[in-house]
């Protein structure tokens, strides 16, 4: 149990460092887009409808419909089929990764990220965290937000050894999501400086790793069933 833990969590931090990968390079490749997420998107989205920019709205409302696409995906692959839908997440972000880098500079940035917007939305629904700790990998308020009441909460449990301890190793799960996030965000720019557009493809070695754990994972419990 404890040994499956431990790679559920090394699974889950490597996929954040892909998220903050994927991340960084949506906002510093296309125009300040974040394609992991639909908050900033629904809120222009409201401002285009307000100016009556038509061509603005249909290019946010088929990005809010291909997020809206994979979550029902997924629930469609984990209910109805035997997939697995980690597998098909590492290999989404992997697609994603590749036609990402050969869209030009030019084109317009949400009709760009297309691709991220269903593989990080993807993402967000089946790396859920690990354990009984729920986390996403694909941005950080709610793990920076976990992080600080956990380590908090842990410094004012010192009569009670035990709450102590369990709220310090929750503490350092989200507290190693989010630095693992932004581990990625700094590489993601990194590459970014050196390839421009072209350096998400960078992303598709840690991805290829997360896909070799998961497919660890998925062998270890074929052979516990047998």
């Amino acid at each position: 149990m404890e040994e499956g833990y431990k790679r559920d969590v090394l699974i889950h931090h490597l996929m954040a460092a892909c998220g903050g990968f994927i991340g960084v390079y949506a906002i510093v490749s296309r125009m300040g887009v974040f394609g992991s997420a639909q908050t900033a998107n629904l809120i222009e989205l409201v401002c285009d409808i307000l100016g009556r920019d038509p061509l603005e709205i249909s290019y946010r409302i088929v990005a809010l419909s291909i997020y809206i696409g994979a979550m029902i995906l997924f629930v469609f692959l984990e209910k109805r089929t035997d997939w697995n839908v980690k597998l098909f997440s590492v290999l989404a972000d992997l697609a994603a990764v590749a036609v990402c880098g050969f869209i030009p500079q030019e084109v317009n940035p949400f009709v760009a990220l297309y691709p991220v917007f269903f593989a990080t939305s993807f993402q967000w629904c089946a790396f859920k965290g690990a354990g009984e700790y729920v986390s996403a990998t694909i941005f950080s308020t709610n793990n920076l937000k976990q992080t600080v009441t956990a380590a908090t909460e842990a410094l004012l449990s010192r009569g009670d050894e035990g709450a102590r301890r369990k709220k310090a190793e929750k503490a350092l799960f989200f507290g190693g999501t989010l630095a693992c996030f932004h581990l990625g965000v700094a590489a993601g720019y990194g590459f970014w400086l050196l390839w421009g557009v072209r350096s998400i493809w960078a992303c598709a070695l840690p991805l290829a790793a997360c896909g070799l754990l998961v497919q660890g994972q998925v062998r270890a419990a074929a052979l516990q069933v047998r």
